[in-house]
């Protein structure tokens, strides 16, 4: 079983072809325009991408041009179909006259992922599991023997207010890596099993912010959540760990930090954008390796919560200009 896009702008024709593609037993995913097909194959990555060349904000032939100079997805075939151009474009893989006979199409489908890449597992064992487990365990106690003793020179006034707060403040560092080390290790372990229920993300969201907004009261904070619920399946735990995660990457640069949320049928997608500097070609590549010295703390968090998008089906992205700052884009399915 595989998954496919299938990307057209009017609804009758993408729910035959979607239905012919489940007919053939693989999973589909469809958008009604080039902009939201390449927002859900970044965040989604199919084996194959099946779309119509004249539709709004993005014509199949600029997603097909946009997919083949992305590195995770230049490989990834596709099949263009249009009634306007009499051959193709070299960016597809297989290109569709309109109209097309059905059994045509059912057989480019099956030949282009029989020479789809496969999906590149992620490198882990066990072992890395084990040291996860072993590093947050062998840290628990000393953390929280300082903890104790800081709370107890508190109580008793034995030393300056401004130094306990640094220290509770590398206290609280010390035992978020902890975490997140651990969390890492078993994500790149393939052994987190999330465990989704129907939920408000909006809800989860505006928890989020007041967690960053007491750590980081220099931020000033411009949320725009929706009114009314966003209900989806999700795991709360792990959503709430990814949001911590991004909007405390998006304080770290003070100034103002955007947050907003858009809703469509078929995708949320959540947008936190900062006035950090632009990020180079480069650090835009590494941003979401485990285990790299990036020489910021919470590189760590983005991992995490691109690998937690990731197991809910969708995915985590960033833009960054040195005008408009730096944008991460999570992108979630709805259903």
């Amino acid at each position: 079983m595989s998954l496919v896009l299938v990307v057209d702008d009017e609804p009758a024709v993408l729910e035959v072809l979607s239905q012919v593609v489940e007919d053939l037993g693989h999973d589909v995913i469809q958008a009604r325009d080039g902009e939201e097909a390449w927002s859900l194959a970044r965040a989604r990555r199919p084996q194959l991408v099946v779309t119509d060349h004249m539709m709004p904000r993005l014509s199949g032939l600029d997603l097909c041009r946009r997919m083949r100079g992305d590195e995770l997805l230049g490989r990834v075939p596709i099949i263009l179909l249009s009634a306007v151009l009499p051959h193709g474009a070299p960016e597809a893989y297989a290109f569709l006259h309109k109209p097309f006979e059905i059994t045509d199409f059912e057989g480019l489908v099956r030949k282009a992922l029989a020479h789809a890449p496969k999906p590149k597992p992620l490198e882990g064992t066990s072992a890395v599991e084990r040291l996860g487990d072993w590093v947050a365990e062998g840290f628990a106690r000393p953390l929280s023997s300082a903890r104790s003793e800081l709370e107890r020179l508190r109580e008793q006034g034995r030393a300056n207010g401004d130094s306990l707060h640094r220290i509770g403040e590398h206290l609280r560092t010390l035992e978020g890596l902890t975490r997140d080390f651990q969390e890492a290790a078993h994500l790149a372990a393939h052994a987190v099993t999330l465990r989704p229920v129907m939920a408000d993300l909006s809800a989860r969201l505006r928890q989020a912010w007041e967690t960053s907004r007491q750590r980081q009261p220099g931020v000033l904070w411009n949320v725009h959540v929706p009114s009314e619920p966003v209900e989806l399946r999700f795991d709360p735990e792990r959503v709430q760990r990814m949001l911590d995660a991004l909007l405390e990457q998006a304080g770290r640069h003070g100034g103002e930090v955007r947050v907003e949320v858009e809703s469509t049928p078929a995708m949320v997608t959540m947008r936190v954008r900062d006035q950090g500097p632009e990020l180079t070609e480069e650090e835009r590549q590494r941003l979401f390796e485990p285990f790299r010295a990036q020489g910021s703390t919470g590189r760590l968090g983005l991992y995490i919560a691109s690998e937690l998008a990731r197991l809910h089906g969708g995915g985590l992205s960033v833009e960054s200009t040195g005008s408009e700052g730096t944008t991460f884009s999570v992108v979630l399915p709805r259903g």
